[in-house]
């Protein structure tokens, strides 16, 4: 046979290789983009309605999916309760709180997605929220409301004994408590109300389940833990006073981070 054509035919082969392989890892990247957004859109949701669907068990029970996610945020407030009794002002004062945890994430970007080997990605990820994700049960969040309630008290010192005289002491401690509810909610919205948003970068991991053809998220970590190679969780992503300026970095690198291979792809209010 002549040589040339050996060549030429061999060069076909080739060509149709590589464009199979390159078909095969687009399609395998666009499965498990939708996988990510698909996980993202319940994150942003608030809710934990099907996420096990994208993601395992320790992902869907770890810390980055009850740090942003509002319901179980709006849980905890009210399991710390005391009593479901709650008059009406500090009925509306909750739920005002309440709608304002529920807006909390804003939208996300995913700024990469890869396929690092067989039946594994990442995904670069930017999460919008409206205000630190990190002000639920801070020190620094805990001292403002110690210091609110130590105000409160000392402004109206002669007005609370006079409650205890006239009202006795189960009454006047459960007006006290509802009072001390009230100053935790008025903190909670001056914070919100003074905090700039947040873009938070992490990575989620992903495998490929053979037996279904379908991905699902296996960690999440932060983009500064997965590039310095580190594999710490996303447990405390949000960044407080100094470190704003270091996640503000993380972000803009995750957003310069996206190769040709993948589309960038945004949710947004």
């Amino acid at each position: 046979m002549n040589i040339c054509k050996k060549i030429g035919s061999l060069a076909i082969v080739l060509t149709l290789s590589t464009t199979a392989l390159l078909g095969c890892a687009s399609q395998e990247r666009t499965a498990a983009k939708e996988t990510v957004t698909a996980f993202l859109d319940i994150v942003k949701s608030g809710t934990n309605d099907n996420i096990e669907q994208y993601a395992t068990k320790e992902v869907t029970s770890g810390e980055f999916v009850k740090t942003f996610d509002s319901e179980y945020l709006i849980e905890q407030f009210k399991q710390g309760l005391e009593t479901e009794e709650l008059d009406s002002e500090t009925s509306t004062l909750l739920n005002e709180l309440y709608s304002k945890i529920s807006g909390m994430v804003t939208g996300y970007e995913i700024t990469k997605v890869s396929i690092d080997k067989k039946n594994t990605a990442n995904a670069i990820v930017k999460i919008n929220t409206e205000f630190p994700v990190n002000i639920f049960g801070s020190d620094e969040t805990t001292a403002k409301i110690k210091e609110a309630a130590e105000n409160y008290h000392a402004e109206h010192d002669e007005e609370i004994s006079k409650m205890y005289e006239d009202l006795g002491k189960e009454e006047a401690e459960a007006q006290l408590y509802q009072k001390r509810i009230q100053i935790v909610v008025d903190t909670y919205n001056k914070i919100i109300s003074e905090a700039k948003p947040e873009t938070y970068a992490i990575v989620l991991s992903l495998e490929k389940n053979t037996e279904t053809d379908s991905w699902n998220v296996t960690s999440v970590s932060s983009f500064d833990s997965s590039v310095n190679g580190k594999t710490e969780a996303a447990t405390e992503t949000a960044p407080a006073g100094d470190n704003s300026s270091e996640e503000a970095s993380s972000a803009e690198e995750a957003s310069s981070a996206a190769p040709d291979e993948a589309e960038t792809e945004s949710s947004d209010n």
